[in-house]
């Protein structure tokens, strides 16, 4: 799993430079340069934007009593998104945008391994009542 992560981020650059050559020649140098100039600058506005909605959604996760890791992923997801449109190239951007579609961003999400209990909430649980004894030593 490692290499093949290694592998791709050797072959990234390499991707990103023929996938930007191919498009230079299919619909021109300044629509080119224009959709890699757009790229960064809507990066920049999704990792200024990315820690608010995090915050927001962990906030009223955890204000229902609900695990807040959903929403902990998505914000993840969202950061990671604006990192990959920082680089120029399209193979980065086409990724950064899988991650932004919230279906396929979910499916890449794995399962928890198991139903994830309420969080107790300060105040709403029962008082613990019994007999007990108080040992002087």
């Amino acid at each position: 799993m490692i290499a093949r992560l290694l592998r791709f981020i050797v072959f990234l650059p390499l991707i990103e430079v023929v996938v930007i050559v191919l498009v230079w020649h299919a619909i021109g140098p300044w629509w080119t340069l224009a959709l890699l100039a757009a790229g960064p600058v809507a990066g920049l506005a999704l990792l200024r934007l990315s820690p608010v909605h995090t915050l927001g959604h962990v906030q009223a996760a955890l204000s229902r009593g609900r695990h807040p890791g959903e929403a902990v992923w998505e914000g993840a997801a969202l950061g990671l998104a604006g990192l990959l449109l920082l680089f120029p190239g399209f193979v980065s951007d086409f990724l950064a945008l899988v991650l932004l579609i919230g279906p396929a961003r979910r499916a890449l999400r794995s399962p928890p391994p198991g139903p994830s209990p309420p969080i107790a909430r300060g105040g709403t649980q029962e008082p613990l009542e019994g007999r007990f004894r108080t040992h002087r030593d």
